[in-house]
């Protein structure tokens, strides 16, 4: 018997897509899975139209993807276990490709991802990368659904909590630090929904990923050094940014934004 993958699903205010990304589980060509489902406050028809599958729900109030996808695996009984949003879609053989393509890779892999296949307001195909610890450090290139030993994920600690973006880069660059590798398989996985954001939001989207950028820079100095290496000011920059709050208390809003701008010109 082939061992248990268990997907992660964690849910806000999605409801009008659940049915559809359940439906996109259950018919996997891989067996046996375990659904374990976790509503993060929703206000929505979500957890009805969940408790109506016979899948593990859990609720819990409003405290964010990484906890809510941290608490579901706790429930988790698979040997491997896979984070989908709740508005997106595996394709029919997505578990067993990538199930195949880890076991492949050897023992030494935590983790197998591939491609992204954008649709809704964007149709194209994200196009990821061999695994390669110097891109990892220039770019995220492995999206959220990859499929991660199980007990790789509980020895790192899961998802960091403190990461509103990115938590997924962090996550994969923590287990590489661990030891663990990862396995790349050339073609999409995920059907990826894209959302058309208002401008507001997405405005405030872009400079949380601004933050996130600055912590991860922050936490991990040595590996992002080739981000930053050729640019010592800017570097000094992310790190004075992660700190927002003080930079708009010493230098007001006009010269803390100055700043910010100022760290994120590309870099040359």
């Amino acid at each position: 018997m082939k061992p248990l993958i268990s997907v992660v699903i964690a849910n806000y205010n999605y409801g009008r897509y659940l049915a559809e990304t359940l439906e996109s589980v259950l018919a996997q060509t891989y067996a046996p899975v375990e659904i374990v489902f976790i509503d993060d406050g929703s206000t929505d028809d979500s957890l009805e139209i969940a408790r109506s599958y016979p899948i593990t729900v859990l609720a819990q109030q409003n405290q964010g993807v990484s906890a809510a996808r941290n608490n579901a695996a706790q429930y988790a009984h698979g040997e491997y276990v896979l984070f989908l949003d709740s508005d997106d879609l595996l394709y029919p053989d997505s578990l067993e490709v990538l199930q195949r393509r880890l076991e492949a890779e050897g023992p030494r892999a935590g983790f197998a991802y591939g491609q992204l296949q954008y649709f809704g307001e964007k149709n194209t195909v994200f196009a990821s990368r061999p695994f390669d610890p110097k891109t990892l450090s220039r770019e995220n290139y492995i999206q959220t659904s990859a499929l991660i030993r199980l007990d790789a994920f509980r020895t790192v600690g899961g998802f960091d909590r403190g990461f509103e973006l990115r938590e997924d880069w962090e996550l994969f660059v923590r287990l590489w630090h661990a030891g663990w590798t990862g396995a790349h398989l050339a073609r999409p996985v995920i059907k990826y929904r894209k959302h058309r954001p208002k401008a507001q939001v997405r405005a405030q989207g872009k400079f949380r990923k601004r933050l996130s950028d600055a912590k991860l820079i922050t936490l991990y100095p040595r590996f992002f050094w080739r981000k930053l290496a050729t640019h010592p000011l800017r570097y000094l920059l992310y790190r004075m940014r992660w700190k927002v709050p003080g930079l708009v208390g010493h230098y007001g809003p006009t010269g803390a934004a100055t700043l910010i701008q100022s760290a994120d010109r590309p870099l040359s």
